[in-house]
């Protein structure tokens, strides 16, 4: 009986703990953003190619592990607003977070919108920005303080001025009220307009009902969002590319997951952030094509009314820098690095912020 015992308990300690193993291999991870696909493609590609990516990638390494996606967008789990502080909590394993909207929680990911003026080409700012994390410890210790982990970085095709009124010179926007969000309201500076916080998700109906005469806005997201419908008078600025997105993980979710799966999801995360650039140049294409279809009319400023409107600005990056300086953040090393890649690339800036 002893002999019978022994053996009936050994055989209940291997089925308990394969049954542990088997719970290990495998991980129910929910992805949540604020915004549809359909209005940013940093959304979209995160179902598009992140998650089957991911997939591939771990089925080919013959690793044994799957997880279980659950997708939540368009604000369903997390509004763009609680995007980061609701990653921090847990409410989400993976979410597309717009760094945009955090200056303050984000700093140094605010770099590209202290240049206007620089470059139309979205991977360079990207690629640009990838360096400078790998460079600069402080970029990803900003995710350390909200317990994520940066999985990789996007950027948007040029945001460009859309009015209710023909803007052929940036004396044109005197006493009129224009909406962006984040940094990207210092733009307005020393145009004579009225800045006004606001989101995509906002811009159609705020502008339709009057509460202001125009929004700066990515040419990509014009099919989907309409936009031309109520904005028609569309000006080509030249602002520039933008590095706006980032994809996080909740970092006690990542330590739970196998290292090899670690480093696909860094991997792919990534890869992530090139295939959303490819998709952002081609889509701001396809934005500018649609305009006829809104009977929209397309004005792109000339170089020495650029200049006008950059001059008219304080210089936002010098400013930046020495703000992030005051905080314990290498804000003046950044914003060097950042203008010294962008000339070595061949980008011959509006201004040279760094230099002034």
């Amino acid at each position: 009986m002893h002999k019978i015992h022994v053996a009936t308990v050994a055989a209940a300690l291997v089925l308990f703990f394969a049954g542990t193993a088997h719970a290990q291999d495998k991980i129910s991870l929910t992805v949540a953003a604020g915004t549809p696909p359909r209005a940013l493609l940093a959304v979209a590609k995160v179902g598009e190619f992140f998650i089957p990516e991911v997939n591939r990638r771990i089925k080919t390494a013959g690793i044994n592990f799957q997880i279980d996606w659950k997708e939540a967008y368009a604000g369903s789990l997390l509004k763009q607003m609680q995007m980061l502080d609701g990653m921090r909590d847990g409410i989400a394993s993976i979410g597309v977070v717009p760094s945009i909207f955090y200056p303050d929680k984000l700093p140094l990911e605010q770099l590209s919108f202290a240049v206007p003026f620089s470059t139309f080409d979205v991977a360079l700012v990207s690629a640009i920005m990838n360096k400078l994390h790998k460079a600069i410890p402080e970029f990803a210790a900003q995710y350390d303080k909200f317990n994520q982990v940066r999985l990789g970085g996007s950027g948007v095709d040029s945001m460009e001025l859309l009015t209710t009124f023909a803007v052929k010179s940036v004396d044109d926007l005197k006493g009129r009220k224009i909406s962006t969000p984040g940094l990207a309201l210092a733009w307005l500076r020393g145009t004579g307009a009225t800045p006004v916080q606001g989101n995509m998700m906002e811009y159609y109906n705020s502008t339709r009902t009057g509460v202001y005469q125009g929004f700066i806005v990515m040419p990509s997201t014009f099919p989907a969002m309409k936009y031309p419908e109520v904005a028609p008078f569309v000006t080509k600025v030249g602002f520039g590319a933008q590095y706006a997105t980032v994809l996080t993980i909740n970092k006690d979710v990542y330590n739970k997951i196998p290292e090899a799966v670690r480093k696909i999801l860094d991997e792919v995360g990534e890869q992530w952030g090139i295939e959303t650039d490819k998709a952002h140049m081609n889509a701001a294409e396809a934005g500018y094509a649609s305009l006829p279809g809104f009977k929209a009319q397309l004005y792109a400023l000339p170089r020495e009314e650029q200049v006008k409107w950059a001059k008219a600005m304080p210089n936002l990056a010098r400013e930046w820098a020495q703000n992030a300086d005051k905080e314990g953040l290498p804000g003046t090393k950044a914003l060097a690095m950042f203008m010294d890649e962008l000339r070595k690339a061949g980008v011959r800036p509006v201004r040279d912020w760094d230099k002034e």
